[in-house]
């Protein structure tokens, strides 16, 4: 979680701001953030996404450090992400490329992960469940996915996702516009 703490202070300062200034534009406190930055709290995806969204950044960005143009991304080369209150990790799938159109990674959610609370953003979602089963809930609407289902709305509805299995999840996930 480190090189997460150090990425997103290099993002911050880069952008010109102090953790009071990205504080007041994610709705959190300066000292969450610095703990954050200096590895002394695990931020679940929910917040992660809004520091990302204060910096005007994907979720993706705080992991990938190179912009390439490869058509190929092969197994053993996806960059990885680990969420330990969140109780999952990701792969990610789609090269770093300015102005992508989507992002997409393969999701592995253990039991009892979650998104650890609701959030939003424009575009719209894709999934479909490999393996296990996901609890989603979309604009109130609770819906539980077995492996080979598939799920489709738009992200500016209020939405949050959980691992309440007993086996790990893995799904293939898919943002439109990159907001992950």
């Amino acid at each position: 979680m480190n090189d997460l703490g150090d990425k997103l202070r290099i993002l911050r300062k880069a952008k010109g701001l102090s953790l009071t200034q990205l504080s007041n534009r994610i709705g959190s406190s300066a000292s969450y953030l610095s703990m954050v930055e200096n590895g002394k709290v695990d931020p679940s995806i929910s917040r992660l996404k809004r520091i990302a969204d204060g910096l005007e950044v994907t979720i993706v960005d705080l992991f990938q450090n190179r912009s390439t143009r490869d058509v190929v991304i092969r197994k053993e080369e996806r960059i990885k992400g680990r969420f330990p209150r969140s109780k999952t990790e990701i792969e990610i799938l789609v090269p770093h490329i300015p102005d992508k159109q989507m992002d997409a990674r393969l999701a592995y959610i253990h039991t009892g992960g979650s998104s650890v609370g609701d959030y939003q953003h424009p575009g719209e979602e894709f999934g479909l469940v490999l393996k296990g089963t996901l609890e989603l809930t979309v604009a109130g609407m609770s819906y539980k996915l077995l492996e080979g289902d598939s799920f489709y709305f738009n992200s500016e509805q209020n939405h949050h996702w959980q691992n309440a299995g007993d086996d790990e999840a893995v799904i293939v996930w898919v943002n439109c516009p990159p907001s992950f």
